[in-house]
């Protein structure tokens, strides 16, 4: 009987060991584990990069910036959805998307929304807006020489994040969406007369008359069909009349 008491005795001491043997070890793990997330959450520490693609208007020290991440890379702090949340609450950007390339690299891919025309507030600067009409900034001045100008009509008291309402300055938009890129590049400035004509100037130098803004349906396809006409032809225009269904192209004096 004291034999089987005495073993009895031994057994539960040593359960009472292991138990301490496995708390321990426990706590030594979770110890471990804390100091681990404490290391790689220093300021100081960096852990992988960050690729951008397809973006002039991002580095990745802004992505740092916006997301709040300090001066480094640290991709424990430094999140796909952190960087997704931040460009996604930027009106610049139309769409972005993030993966993880093994071991540590987040490729980053941003479709940017692309200025299409800047046009004059009711205070004097100018509204940069893209196809849809949203503003995507409000400057002081043409900064990008390469983006036509509305002149003629002012787009009120906007700010960035509108998207501009104006019927003028939509069906002015409407007009140019439906140009092809290399006849678009060539369009430097428009302009609503006070006939409510629309005017555009191009960078050869001379205007482009269009007609009444609500008039401009179907205005693009002859624009492209005299542009790919005259395209590469060695003539001196003095202005281009659209109104009417038949084109007329007023050639410079010594070209007539």
């Amino acid at each position: 009987m004291g034999f089987y008491h005495e073993k009895l005795q031994e057994d539960r001491k040593r359960r009472r060991i292991n138990n301490v043997v496995w708390l321990l070890g426990l706590l030594l793990f979770a110890t471990v584990v804390v100091a681990g997330w404490k290391y790689v959450h220093r300021p100081d520490f960096a852990y992988g990069d960050i690729v951008i693609h397809n973006s002039n208007l991002f580095t990745r020290e802004k992505l740092l910036q916006m997301t709040g991440a300090g001066d480094k890379v640290n991709l424990f702090v430094v999140s796909k959805s952190k960087i997704l949340k931040a460009l996604q609450g930027d009106v610049r950007v139309e769409s972005a998307e993030a993966h993880y390339d093994f071991p540590s690299v987040l490729n980053v891919y941003i479709k940017e929304r692309q200025p299409v025309l800047y046009v004059i507030t009711d205070y004097g600067n100018y509204a940069k807006i893209d196809k849809s009409g949203l503003v995507l900034d409000m400057t002081d001045g043409i900064k990008e020489a390469s983006i036509p100008r509305l002149a003629g009509v002012s787009c009120g008291n906007a700010f960035i994040g509108d998207t501009l309402q104006n019927d003028t300055i939509r069906e002015v938009l409407g007009f140019l969406n439906k140009l092809q890129p290399d006849a678009k590049e060539q369009i430097a400035d428009l302009n609503v007369d006070a006939e409510n004509k629309l005017v555009a100037y191009v960078r050869y130098g001379f205007p482009v008359i269009l007609g009444p803004i609500n008039e401009l349906a179907g205005k693009a396809d002859l624009f492209m069909t005299v542009f790919n006409e005259m395209k590469g032809k060695k003539v001196r225009i003095e202005y281009m009349d659209l109104q009417y269904s038949k084109p007329f192209v007023r050639l410079a004096k010594e070209d007539q």
